[in-house]
């Protein structure tokens, strides 16, 4: 008797549960793919190199400097007096100081824009994704990289990716 219940109770819970799956509406996006591939992304990773590329040409010309600096000082370091080479070390220490620093501020600055971009371009996807789902009638949108496998036509990146370049 026990058996025959259970038997039957599972039953019910999978039919149950296949009329659910068949009145969802479920689709997956790709998020890095539908961001990347935005017009408003693509300008900002450029407008990111444009800036890593001057800060680039910044720090070169101060790594130069203590290059020649530092060849300077080991190739005078016998004729020069001890009160002249400890300037000329200090000089230099205070140089590979200064260009120490310069390379960490560069670095965060291209870091806090970076920053920036992606979070611009995220609230600007995850209302994108609301306003699709809504006017397209999905219960569910999962991200396409916690999914095992999607069917083909469940997934909607191309579509957002169209929604985020005409905003």
């Amino acid at each position: 008797m026990k058996k025959v219940i259970w038997v039957m109770l599972t039953a019910s819970l999978l039919c149950s549960m296949q009329a659910w799956a068949a009145d969802t509406k479920i689709a997956v996006v790709d998020i890095k793919t539908a961001m990347e591939n935005t017009k408003a992304y693509t300008s900002g990773i450029k407008r990111l190199e444009a800036l890593q590329n001057k800060k680039k040409k910044e720090l070169e010309s101060l790594r130069k400097r203590l290059t020649n600096l530092d060849k300077e000082l080991q190739l005078q370091s016998m004729a020069l007096s001890n009160d002249r080479q400890n300037a000329k070390q200090q000089e230099l220490a205070q140089l590979k100081k200064t260009f120490d620093r310069k390379l960490q501020d560069a670095s965060d600055e291209l870091k806090a824009e970076k920053r920036k971009l992606d979070s611009r371009m995220i609230g600007k996807f995850y209302d994108a994704v609301r306003d699709y789902g809504k006017k397209k009638g999905f219960d569910l949108i999962l991200p396409k990289g916690t999914t095992m496998y999607v069917a083909e036509g469940l997934d909607i990146t191309a579509d957002i990716t169209k929604i985020l370049d005409n905003k």
